[in-house]
């Protein structure tokens, strides 16, 4: 760059050579001279009442250098005014563009046709001044005699033009043509030596040009080897950029895996805490039943001595029997002591009967409380498929999201509360028309998912089988449909089951998007401002405002996004104090993902619900849709 710089200096250094060689170049009349000579001789000009009209004096100079507007240039700098008027400069290349001026002044060195110039200043009131021409050719005509300048003057010229000049202006100039004409003489001869003079310094501006071109050629080399090395810096600093970014996106993946598993390790910490204490249960279950056991044990061996003590009593009754027979005497005593024994035996059967009768009936609760384990899994397996079919039912009629994928960027944030939803959301296509519903059924789960497909069914019917593609025609007959369907009447007792829905319709013909809802409104985010098309306050059943659905016509600008959902997102308690996440912070939310693609939009607003819920049951079904035009 200093290397640069340095010739970026050598060439101004010459150019500031040239224009003063030429300044200098000819005898008594330089371009300095020229410049008072004509900015004097302006002063004693009159032109006439009408000049005041002028704003400003403008000198004009015909010339293919501008060697001499330069000189005048600066002059200008210091001799701000003529005649109380500012002072305006123009450069003529040629007699054709010669514009109206209150100066004119032509060198007939420069070769111009001088009867050309006085025909374009015909009409005029121009003061034509020139150098080098014949006697009274010109109305001012410059000469240099001995190295002294000279003018003559054409006073017929002047007047014929309508303009006048001082007596003591005239007293200096040439008067006759013999006057002229030794003057003439001698400015040839000044002329010649001029002529000469002019051709070295051409040659030697010739020599400074091959040089000046010979630096330019060096400094455009220079000036294409710098371009290359900034743009060889300016990739390698996109490469490092993308490199950050990059950096930067793995480490917010690793903060977002770092949070899941810390969520997940507390989850197998509660889930371990559980097992521990059914663990501990169980333990004391097992340890009451060993117990009882270890008793019926205890119990057992107890029957068995006295079994074992009633073998022994029977071979001794068999002794007593014998003795009785051999000593009769002690009859009596031995058949008491019989009786005793023999009561004795029936209590200790007794006691074990009921002891058996005991274990038996352990034994059946036992089996009864694993039966009914047994019958209540089997039945809550059977529960659960049915419902996972009826969800495989109801996914199945919903129609698919690729109805418009290639046409709209969207999104759909659809997260049931149970395994089937009480929401739906359903697309179609008719022509150049989208048609995009979300709705929010009466209840959750089972009965909520009965709902859902009764609205899927209508809708089929009433878009796709009768071609009715109005929202508020849509949503009327969807309303018909639901009160013959449920045999709704306007009674206190009749059932009030029904649908909340906003329908919206994209015309990309019109670039328009028509709306109505029932009880769901529409958000449309705009250049970070959210427009809230609200719904009408009843829903798409039975009702007692049973009015006409309104219908918003919106006109589509390319960005626009908007938003239909149920009430199960802003519904959802959570955060610090357990709170509603409410549809003020929903919209807040929105607004602030505006410039972030859809896809990316319902991806965080699925974390910013799960952040919010935490610990919390989710409350309701939830659905959000996000299409952006």
């Amino acid at each position: 760059m200093r290397q640069k710089g340095l010739i970026k200096a050598v060439i101004l250094f010459a150019g500031l050579f040239f224009t003063v060689s030429g300044s200098f170049g000819q005898g008594g009349f330089d371009n300095s001279t020229r410049a008072v000579y004509i900015f004097d001789m302006a002063k004693y000009i009159d032109y006439g009442p009408g000049f005041a009209d002028s704003s400003v004096f403008r000198i004009g100079i015909l010339d293919p250098t501008s060697e001499l507007l330069w000189e005048m240039g600066n002059l200008a700098k210091t001799r701000k005014t003529i005649q109380n008027k500012p002072i305006q400069l123009i450069a003529f290349r040629s007699e054709e563009k010669i514009l109206h001026t209150q100066v004119l002044y032509v060198n007939k060195a420069s070769g111009f046709n001088l009867n050309k110039v006085k025909a374009k200043l015909e009409g005029h009131q121009t003061m034509l001044i020139t150098e080098g021409y014949e006697f009274r050719e010109s109305m001012i005509n410059f000469v240099a005699v001995n190295g002294h300048p000279k003018f003559e003057a054409n006073e017929d010229l002047i007047k014929k033009a309508g303009m006048s000049v001082n007596s003591n202006f005239l007293a200096q100039a040439i008067k006759t043509k013999e006057d002229w004409e030794n003057l003439f003489v001698i400015t040839d001869a000044d002329l010649t030596v001029q002529k000469e003079t002019v051709r070295q310094q051409q040659m030697e501006i010739e020599k400074q040009k091959a040089e000046i071109l010979r630096q330019k050629v060096l400094l455009d080399s220079l000036d294409k080897e710098i371009t290359a090395k900034e743009k060889t810096l300016l990739e390698k600093q996109k490469v490092l950029n993308f490199q950050l970014v990059q950096i930067n996106k793995q480490k917010g993946e690793i903060t977002t895996q770092k949070q899941t598993i810390v969520v997940q390790q507390e989850s197998v910490r509660v889930q371990q805490d559980t097992l521990a204490r059914q663990k501990e249960k169980i333990s004391s279950q097992i340890s009451m039943i060993d117990g009882q056991l270890k008793k019926i044990g205890e119990q057992e061996g107890k029957i068995k001595i006295q079994l074992a003590t009633l073998e022994k009593q029977k071979l001794i009754l068999y002794f007593v029997i014998l003795a009785l027979l051999l000593v009769s005497f002690l009859g009596y005593y031995i058949y008491r002591g019989y009786k005793i024994k023999k009561e004795a035996n029936i209590r200790l059967e007794e006691k074990n009967r009921i002891i058996s009768m005991q274990k038996d009936e352990i034994e059946q609760q036992r089996d009864l409380a694993e039966a009914q384990r047994d019958q209540i899994a089997y039945q809550k397996k059977h529960i659960t498929d049915s419902i996972m079919y009826a969800k495989r039912i109801q996914t199945a009629l919903i129609p698919s999201l690729e109805l418009f994928s290639d046409k709209l960027e969207h999104f759909v944030l659809y997260k049931p509360l149970a395994i089937v939803s009480g929401d739906f959301y359903w697309v179609s296509s008719q022509g150049n028309k989208q048609i995009i519903i979300s709705a929010d059924c009466t209840g959750h789960g089972v009965p909520g998912a009965f709902m859902s497909m009764l609205g899927v069914t209508l809708l089929n019917e009433i878009v796709n089988g009768k071609h009715i593609l109005m929202p508020d025609q849509i949503i009327e007959n969807l309303r018909e449909g639901v009160i013959k369907s449920l045999k709704q009447v306007a009674d206190e007792d009749s059932v009030k089951d029904g649908m909340d829905i906003a329908v919206c319709v994209v015309d990309f013909d019109e670039n328009i998007l028509w709306y109505a809802g029932a009880n769901n409104p529409l958000y449309l985010v705009r250049k970070g401002e959210l427009i809230h098309y609200r719904a009408d306050k009843m829903p798409a059943s039975i009702h007692y405002r049973m009015l006409p659905f309104t219908l918003h016509k919106i006109e589509l600008h390319k960005g626009d996004a908007f938003y239909i959902f149920s009430d199960g997102y802003s519904d959802q308690f959570g955060g610090p104090n357990q709170k509603k996440f409410m549809s003020n912070q929903l919209r807040e939310t929105l607004v602030a993902m505006e410039g972030m693609p859809m896809l990316k939009q319902g991806e965080r607003l699925n974390e910013i619900f799960e952040e919010w819920r935490g610990d919390s049951p989710q409350v309701d079904d939830v659905t959000l849709m996000g299409v952006r035009y």
